[in-house]
């Protein structure tokens, strides 16, 4: 198995998904700038892929969409320059209002576009967390953000197949 790296912010820090050769990097409360700030740190580590997921954050903390934009673009290009394989993850939905869903899809639609102008692989997994009737599933979250132990469950059962 090939050494990979977790980045994000706090649902990648919590991920309970760690041994020897997955290598988690995220940061509760980090935002895309905050990542961008410590991206000398990811790229020092030794593997060859990297799983990213970040940017709620972001929308929490009403950066602008072109300042989220900006620092995704600085961060993919900085790991295309030391990683073999970069797998986009879209970021999760959230329990919230029409202005959270919007900003959400908003940013993944970029980060999906993102992926494509780079030959990335992207991995949107939004669908695990709604119900048949499209409803957020609240038993996977602990506070409608963060995951619950089931919630990484979901998460985690499709993260290991690409990994």
């Amino acid at each position: 198995m090939k050494k990979t790296i977790l980045l994000g912010d706090s649902i990648t820090d919590w991920n309970p998904l760690k041994d020897n050769n997955i290598i988690n990097m995220g940061v509760a409360g980090d935002t895309t700038r905050d990542i961008f700030w410590r991206i000398d740190e990811v790229k020092s580590i030794e593997a060859e892929k990297v799983i990213f997921m970040a940017g709620i954050n972001d929308i929490l903390m009403n950066f602008s969409f072109e300042k989220t934009c900006n620092f995704y673009k600085k961060i993919v290009s900085s790991l295309n320059e030391s990683f073999d394989e970069i797998i986009l993850m879209a970021i999760l939905p959230a329990l919230g209002d029409d202005k959270l869903d919007i900003n959400i899809l908003q940013v993944n639609s970029f980060i999906k576009s993102l992926a494509k102008e780079n030959n990335l692989i992207f991995l949107d997994l939004s669908k695990l967390f709604f119900d048949d009737e499209g409803s957020l599933m609240i038993s996977l979250y602990t506070d409608g953000l963060h995951l619950s132990s089931l919630g990484y469950k979901y998460l985690n059962r499709e993260l290991l197949k690409i990994i």
